[in-house]
């Protein structure tokens, strides 16, 4: 998922337009990975989702009903899975990334955010949110369907949650045959931008801009804001190995926190860059990656970090582990495999 800076310029023809076929799609702009069990299904410019059977070794292009820019895909088994991006359009797939069904898009996401505002304010909801909701929900309208979602949490093969800029918050219970608008559950009066979500232990954090973090203990239900590390916009949230989540974002800004959320400790990375995604690894090893092609490794639960020593020259933007340890890294340049030797060094 990149920065809002880096968003590509879309319009409506690109709803209705196929993905275009690239000669080298491990090689276009990707800003999203993850694993369909062995498979490895990568995702970025104008509609382009990717996958390969050997680890990284050869490509295949899937067939793409979308020219959208595409921010982030997940799986929740080797076959289901789903993948989300500007223009509020969400893909799905039943065969690990082969082939793609658009279930939803902007117009129908600002048509399910306006029925859902008008029912809470008949109904005199008191959540904090409800206020402005029927006002925000009819702009949007008015706008048109330019607004991205920014990340997908896929629960299981019925359930998903997908989030995005400007709070939008949609979910499924039903392998996305319908979609609810769930925005006025998360507790952000003013609309910040939702950049990354992510299920850690027994809750799911909503990483947002200026700092805030949203944590559910009720599956996705509701999502109170919890305290917010500083002012520094956070992109994402990962697990620790002792079950700690870490925080990171904007300009190197990085966080650990031991009891979910309610206090923080601010953590030095090594880089002025922005983070932009993290990983825990299954030795236990957590992974940061950055705009400026950093790799950050700790093996201490987040407390202290050490840089590979190779420059990866583009920027970077997501990570996934294969099967066989080594890491699959998207950026602006495609796609690039480091072995699991990498982060097994002592600091």
């Amino acid at each position: 998922m990149i920065a809002p800076m880096a968003w590509a310029q879309t319009n409506i023809m690109d709803l209705t337009l196929p993905a275009i076929h690239v000669s080298a799609p491990a090689h276009d702009f990707l800003d999203g990975v993850a694993m369909a069990g062995d498979r490895i299904v990568v995702v970025g410019e104008h509609g382009l989702i990717a996958y390969s059977d050997d680890d990284g070794r050869t490509w295949r292009q899937a067939a793409v009903p979308v020219s959208v820019l595409l921010t982030d895909v997940a799986f929740a088994n080797a076959q289901d899975g789903w993948a989300v991006g500007h223009m509020g359009v969400i893909l799905h797939t039943s065969d690990g990334g082969m082939t793609w069904q658009k279930q939803i898009d902007g117009r129908n996401v600002d048509a399910l955010s306006l029925a859902a505002a008008q029912a809470a304010q008949a109904a005199n909801s008191a959540l904090p949110t409800v206020e402005l909701a029927v006002r925000r929900a009819e702009l949007f309208q008015s706008i048109g369907p330019d607004r991205p979602f920014l990340a997908v949490l896929a629960q299981s093969p019925q359930q998903a949650i997908v989030v995005g800029a400007y709070r939008m918050a949609i979910r499924t219970n039903d392998g996305g045959k319908n979609w609810s608008d769930i925005s006025l559950d998360v507790l952000d009066r003013l609309s910040h931008n939702l950049y990354d979500i992510s299920s850690v232990a027994s809750g799911i954090y909503v990483s947002a801009e200026t700092g805030i973090v949203f944590y559910s203990t009720d599956g996705g239900a509701t999502f109170p804001q919890v305290t917010a590390p500083t002012d520094a916009t956070l992109f994402g949230i990962a697990p620790t190995a002792d079950g700690s989540v870490f925080a990171y974002g904007v300009a190197g800004a990085a966080y650990l926190s031991h009891d979910h959320g309610a206090t923080w400790q601010s953590i030095n990375v090594g880089t002025t860059s922005n983070i932009t995604s993290g990983l825990l690894l299954k030795s236990g090893a957590l992974v940061l990656v950055s705009e400026t092609g950093g790799v950050y490794i700790s093996n201490d639960n987040g407390l202290t970090f050490r840089s590979l020593p190779e420059v990866m020259p583009m920027l970077l933007t997501a990570l996934a582990q294969m099967p066989n340890g080594d890491v699959v890294v998207t950026g602006s340049s495609g796609v690039k495999i480091l072995s699991k030797s990498d982060f097994t060094k002592t600091q």
